[in-house]
């Protein structure tokens, strides 16, 4: 596979203090967000709403993409995001995070910190999360009389089931990495200072394989979950026959029968 040169594109008001940057490298984008110490911002989620934008649109040079926090994962919204009314024509505060959940490309969630509130549903947007040791989880809006801004009560549930999720959303009980992972919040818990390197290396084990076939895969299991079992087995096959017209797919037979590594160039 050719090597993608780095690119740095920092984001932001103020560019010495940048929201979010983006690097991609070796066909892996590491997006990095810097929240701010009183919490998630309309800023600060705007400015990932247009480096998802920014990702969506760089399909052929980016295969997958890990989402890291400097210095860790937000554990709050703002004062000011939480004082903003939720209007019609008024773009939600959660937009962003359903932006970065719809990128064609699978994403992995590097977690340092207490992911809580906002932070915690930043992490839910990605495909798959890896937590520090010492990360810690909650959600504890029910007990400030609010419900979650940013898509918790959907896509918890969708990660570790109704009943843990429940458990969760209702008690606000903060929870460490090992129990995250043991309910399946989590795919791998590492020594802090390494979750980084740990989704870096489960990214570019994704970005070795056929992008195409990457990217259907993720959407059938994605539009698979709001489907009847039949209708998802309708929407893999119609989803492989789009496959099987392209190069990638050619190219994965020709180097089967061959014997060698396939070389895929996304077409």
């Amino acid at each position: 596979m050719p090597t993608a040169q780095p690119t740095s594109l920092p984001r932001g008001p103020r560019p010495h203090v940048p929201l979010t940057s983006l690097s991609i490298e070796d066909y892996v984008a590491t997006l990095t967000l810097y929240p701010a110490a009183d919490g998630v911002s309309r800023d600060f989620v705007d400015a990932l709403a247009d480096s998802c934008e920014e990702v969506a649109g760089a399909r052929g040079r980016v295969y997958a993409v890990v989402v890291r926090c400097v210095p860790e994962f937000p554990s709050r919204w703002s004062p000011e995001a939480l004082a903003e009314p939720v209007l019609n024509g008024v773009r939600p505060l959660g937009a962003a995070f359903d932006a970065l959940a719809s990128l064609p490309q699978p994403t992995i969630a590097a977690v340092r910190g207490a992911a809580h509130s906002a932070g915690l549903e930043l992490a839910l947007a990605c495909d798959m999360r890896v937590a520090a040791n010492s990360a810690t989880f909650a959600a504890p809006e029910t007990g400030l009389g609010m419900m979650p801004l940013g898509g918790a009560t959907q896509r918890l549930p969708r990660a570790v089931g109704r009943s843990q999720a429940l458990r969760l959303l209702l008690s606000g009980l903060e929870i460490d990495a090992v129990e995250a992972r043991r309910i399946g919040l989590l795919v791998e818990v590492v020594s802090e200072g390494g979750e980084v390197d740990a989704a870096v290396r489960l990214a570019r084990t994704i970005a070795s394989r056929a992008p195409i076939a990457t990217r259907f895969a993720k959407e059938a299991i994605w539009r698979g979950l709001e489907q009847p079992l039949q209708q998802g087995l309708r929407t893999e096959l119609d989803l492989t026959v789009i496959l099987q017209t392209t190069a990638d797919r050619a190219e994965g037979v020709r180097a089967f029968v061959e014997g060698r590594t396939p070389r895929f160039t996304g077409s």
